[in-house]
């Protein structure tokens, strides 16, 4: 589903553009999935597990495009990806088509100036356009920045899965899962 550009503020002035990603955007969409994995443990991949090839990235991005039940929401500096947020169909079969997964992240140098509750409202406001009837995450259990946000946008832990994701260390970190109905 094409998302509409549009500019945004952040709370420290800085102005961003608001998109869809396009084929275009191929090569920044790879950096940037790269950059974010590279500085936080809370995204399921490893920076060396990220090995996209350049036609299939762009195949993604057309994929999303075409979609009309999932969105997209990234941010550009300039013509630099630094985050993206999704809502995509949970499952297409009729018990589930209500449900929809949601996911996010930012560049380090993008966080706590309001980018992720203005994504986070994006991304909310157009699942509820599209007709879902509820939105699910799942978060580190580690990550109290990001559950404190998820909260504040209306989201409620459901449960949590025990040891759901091991660091390359041998560390354990539960998974919190959260829902919004919509």
């Amino acid at each position: 589903m094409k998302i509409a550009e549009e500019m945004l503020t952040l709370n420290d002035g800085r102005t961003l553009v608001l998109r869809s990603a396009e084929e275009k955007d191929a090569v920044t969409m790879l950096d940037y999935i790269k950059q974010t994995a590279e500085e936080t443990h809370y995204l399921v991949r490893y920076p060396e597990e990220i090995n996209i090839e350049l036609e299939r990235e762009k195949e993604i991005i057309r994929n999303n495009l075409e979609a009309e039940d999932s969105a997209w929401f990234t941010v550009f500096d300039g013509g630099r990806a630094v985050g993206n947020c999704s809502i995509s169909r949970h499952r297409n079969h009729l018990k589930l088509r209500h449900r929809c997964d949601f996911a996010i992240a930012l560049e380090q140098a993008y966080c706590n100036g309001g980018l992720g509750t203005i994504l986070m409202q994006k991304a909310i406001d157009k699942a509820r356009e599209i007709g879902f009837e509820q939105m699910e995450l799942g978060a580190y259990a580690d990550n109290d920045r990001a559950i404190a946000l998820y909260k504040k946008m209306g989201f409620q832990e459901c449960g949590r899965t025990p040891k759901a994701f091991k660091l390359k260390d041998g560390t354990y970190i539960d998974e919190v899962n959260m829902i919004l109905f919509l």
